[in-house]
C-alpha cells in the first residue's frame, strides 16, 4: 500500500496549501498597497481582471469602496500562508457599500472590512450581494458597518465562518433563497440575522450573541434554523408574520425571550434547549414537538415517571392559541435541582442551571472530542445510528495527510456530539483501502446511511448518492470544505428526522 500503490496527490500543489481556491489555468494577480505586486489598488486588480482569475491582496490597509462584477478569487495573503496577518478593507466613500458582488461564482476570503456608520437615510454594507449566485464568503471579520453583509435577490450563496459585529443588522438576507449560513459569530448589532421574505435557507451552526434580536424571521418561509448557539440577545428568535420555518437542535439560553412568534403559524420547534428569562410567547399557531420528541424547558415543573426522557404532563406556551409542547424533554443531568423545586427566573439562578446543564468531567473531554481511529467497517456502521461520520483515508507517510491532522480534530471538537470524525490508517488497515476503491489520498467523505446494504454518501452540492466517486474529497483541502459537507449531511439528517 506505501509509495506506488497510494499516489499522494498532494504533492502536486506543493505551493498551494488550500487547494481548492485556485484553479490551474487561472491568473493569479497579487496587489501590494506597498507596490510590490501587479497592482497597489484592489479595484485596479479587479477591472484589470478576467472570469476565474485570483487576486491575493497582501497584508495592510486599503481604503477603496469595491464593485465586482467578474467571477473571481479574491483572498487575502492570511488565506494562503495561514499567518496572522490582518487585511483590512476601509469604505470612504460616503452612502457605499464597501465590497458590492454583482457577479455569482465570487469567493471572498480572509478580510477586515469597516465602513463606518454612514447615517440614518442610508445603510452601507460591508459585504454586498446582488442577483448573485453560488459566491462563497468565509473567514471575513466585518465590523461598524451598518449592515455587515447583505443578500439582496440573491441564491444557493455560502456564508461561512464570518464574524459581524457593532452593526445595526449583522447579516441581512432580503428576497433571498436557498443560501447557507454557517458557522458564524454574530454579535453586539441591532438584528443579528435578519431574514426579509427570504425562503429555504439554513442557518446551521451559527453564533447570535448579545444583539438585540438574535434571529428575526420576518415574512419568511421554510427556512431552516439548526444547531446554532442563540445567547444574550433581547429576542433570540423574533418571527414576525413566519411561516413553515424549522427549528431543531438550537440552544437558546440567557435571553429575555427566546422564541416569540407574532401572528406567525405554521412553524416547527423541536428538541431545542431554552434557558432563559422568559422561554417562548406564541400569540400564532405553530407546533411545538414533532411526533417523537419535543424540547427541553428549563422551567419544566412536570414529572418523568416512567423515566423515558419526556415529561408526563405537556409544557403549555400558550394554552388559549394551543402552543403546547406535548413531548417535553427532560433531562437527568441537573444535580440538586428536580422538578418539584420552584425555580425562580432571575439571572443568577438561570447561569447557575446553565452551568451544572453543561458541566463535564474534563479527564473526559480529550476522550470524547477525539478523533476515532477505524480498522473496521462495524465502527463505521455504529457510529451511523448516532449520526454522519466523517472518514479520512491517509497513511503515516503522506506528508498531506499529517498535515490533515488539526483539522480533522479541530472538526471532532466542534461537531461532537452531531457528528463522528474517523481517520483510516490504510497502511494498518489495506483491505478498508480496497473496499472504499482509494487511488489518491488523503480521500475524505460523509456517510450519511445505509440503504439496502450500501453506504450512502453526501455530496458538495447537498445531494445524497451511493456512488463514492461523486462525493469524495481527494487531497488537502481547507477546513471550511469538510464543514460545508459535514454541515449538509447534519441538514439531511434534519430533513430525514421531519418527514
Amino acid at each position: 500500500m506505501k509509495g506506488k500503490s497510494i499516489l499522494n496527490i498532494c504533492m502536486i500543489l506543493s505551493y498551494v496549501l488550500v487547494a481548492t481556491v485556485i484553479q490551474a489555468d487561472a491568473t493569479i494577480i497579487n496587489v501590494d498597497i506597498n507596490g510590490e505586486g501587479n497592482y497597489s489598488s484592489i479595484q485596479e486588480a479587479i477591472d484589470n481582471a478576467q472570469n476565474g482569475d485570483t487576486i491575493l491582496v497582501s497584508q495592510g490597509v486599503y481604503q477603496e469602496n469595491i464593485k465586482v462584477n467578474k467571477e473571481l478569487r479574491i483572498l487575502s495573503h492570511s488565506t494562503l500562508s495561514g499567518d496572522q496577518t490582518k487585511t483590512y478593507i476601509i469604505g470612504v466613500v460616503p452612502k457605499a457599500n464597501v465590497f458590492g458582488i454583482y457577479s455569482s461564482n465570487v469567493t471572498m476570503d480572509g478580510f477586515c472590512i469597516s465602513g463606518g456608520p454612514s447615517g440614518t437615510d442610508w445603510y452601507e454594507s460591508g459585504i454586498y450581494l446582488e442577483g448573485v449566485q453560488n459566491c462563497s464568503l468565509s473567514n471575513n471579520m466585518l465590523v461598524q458597518n451598518d449592515l455587515g453583509i447583505s443578500l439582496n435577490g440573491s441564491q444557493g450563496n455560502y456564508i461561512v465562518s464570518n464574524l459581524v459585529g457593532i452593526g445595526n443588522y449583522g447579516i441581512s438576507l432580503v428576497d433571498s433563497e436557498g443560501n447557507v449560513l454557517s458557522n458564524n459569530l454574530v454579535v453586539t448589532n441591532n438584528q443579528g440575522i435578519s431574514l426579509n421574505n427570504s425562503t429555504n435557507n439554513t442557518l446551521m451552526n451559527n453564533t447570535a450573541g448579545s444583539n438585540a434580536i438574535g434571529v428575526f424571521l420576518e415574512t419568511s418561509q421554510r427556512n431552516t434554523l439548526a444547531y446554532n448557539l442563540i445567547s444574550k440577545n433581547e429576542y433570540g428568535i423574533l418571527g414576525q408574520a413566519a411561516e413553515s420555518n424549522t427549528l431543531v437542535n438550537n440552544n437558546l439560553h440567557l435571553n429575555d425571550i427566546g422564541v416569540y412568534f407574532n401572528k406567525s403559524s405554521g412553524n416547527t420547534v423541536y428538541q431545542n434547549e431554552f434557558i432563559n428569562f422568559i422561554n417562548a410567547v406564541d400569540e400564532g399557531n405553530n407546533l411545538w414537538n414533532s411526533s417523537s420528541a419535543g424540547n427541553f424547558w428549563h422551567n419544566y415543573a412536570g414529572q418523568d415517571a416512567d423515566r423515558n426522557g419526556i415529561g408526563d404532563a405537556p409544557y403549555v406556551i400558550n394554552q388559549t392559541t394551543g402552543s403546547i409542547d406535548y413531548m417535553p424533554e427532560v433531562n437527568e443531568t441537573y444535580p440538586g435541582i428536580n422538578s418539584s423545586e420552584n425555580i425562580i427566573n432571575d439571572s443568577n439562578t438561570i447561569i447557575v442551571l446553565l452551568n451544572k446543564k453543561h458541566s463535564t468531567n474534563q479527564q473526559n473531554t480529550q476522550e470524547e472530542t477525539a478523533v476515532v481511529e477505524a480498522t473496521e467497517l462495524g465502527q463505521v456502521n455504529a457510529s451511523l445510528q448516532e449520526g454522519p461520520v466523517f472518514l479520512r483515508l491517509g497513511a503515516e507517510w503522506c506528508s498531506k495527510c499529517r498535515s490533515m491532522k488539526p483539522i480533522i480534530k479541530e472538526l471532532a471538537a466542534e461537531y461532537e456530539g452531531k457528528a463522528t470524525i474517523m481517520s483510516v490508517d490504510l497502511d494498518q488497515n489495506p483491505e478498508l483501502g480496497t473496499y472504499f476503491g482509494v487511488k489518491y489520498i488523503p480521500d475524505s467523505f460523509v456517510i450519511v446511511g445505509i440503504e439496502d446494504g450500501e453506504y450512502v454518501y453526501m455530496q458538495e452540492d447537498g445531494n445524497v448518492s451511493k456512488d463514492r466517486s461523486q462525493a469524495r474529497i481527494v487531497g488537502l483541502k481547507s477546513k471550511q470544505a469538510f464543514e460545508k459537507l459535514l454541515d449538509l449531511s447534519l441538514l439531511n439528517e434534519v430533513k430525514d428526522k421531519s418527514k
